[in-house]
């Protein structure tokens, strides 16, 4: 009987709606996961990589469908806006919907750390000239890239979507080796940091200080700064 009752509660637990993150950050799971998908696990993983400290502006995490994922042209899985953080909850498993968190938790960290980021131009500097690297490749491989384009350092959907549809992330990555971490990072300075972030705390985070000394000194300065809070 006791045996029954716990696992009464267990199975409660995992299939509430209302899950929390550091304790007191509600994840409000909209609609479905994909049957047998461990949100627990995905959880607990984000919590035990990310200090909670980088995340204070995240009030909430909500989980499903949503009309921003819908809209015609390029595909995102997750968004932070307005101190929350949206998601799909159309995951190919556990790891890409923790990708998809601490990336946009990234953007998060961005806004409450912007000065200390940004003010010193130097991670914008990294960024520029390696925008400057890929657009004489790209001339050399026969493309015409703008060169206006190239130089603006904002978010602009339709430079994401000559990169991702007209050049492809299959040729970008081959361009890439050793000057991006992946292609999503050339789409925009503040996607520069944010793949640089996801990277350092989910993959080889010395590859990430080879490729991107000064982006990789700027997270190291992010933690230093959250250790002395």
């Amino acid at each position: 009987m006791n045996n029954y009752i716990a696992k009464s509660a267990e199975d409660a637990k995992n299939n509430s709606r209302e899950k929390y993150i550091y304790g007191d950050k509600l994840v409000y799971l909209k609609d479905q996961l994909p049957y047998g998908f461990n949100i627990n696990y995905v959880l607990e993983t984000v919590e035990s990589l990310i200090p909670e400290k980088f995340v204070v502006n995240i009030d909430t995490i909500y989980v499903g469908k949503f009309k921003d994922f819908e809209q015609p042209g390029l595909p995102f899985n997750a968004k932070y806006k307005d101190n929350a953080l949206y998601v799909t909850n159309e995951q190919d498993g556990e790891n890409d919907m923790i990708d998809d968190i601490i990336h946009e938790m990234a953007h998060a960290v961005e806004e409450r750390y912007e000065d200390m980021l940004y003010s010193d131009m130097t991670i914008e500097n990294e960024f520029k000239a390696k925008r400057e690297t890929l657009y004489h490749a790209l001339e050399q491989e026969g493309y015409e890239p703008s060169k206006k384009k190239f130089e603006d350092v904002e978010y602009d959907k339709y430079f994401d979507y000559y990169l991702y549809d007209v050049v492809g992330y299959s040729t970008l990555t081959s361009l890439t080796v050793g000057l991006f971490y992946s292609p999503y990072a050339i789409t925009s300075l503040r996607e520069y940091f944010a793949n640089g972030f996801e990277n350092y705390f989910l993959r080889d985070k010395n590859y990430l200080k080879k490729i991107s000394p000064i982006l990789y000194n700027k997270i190291i300065d992010l933690l230093e700064d959250h250790n002395e809070e």
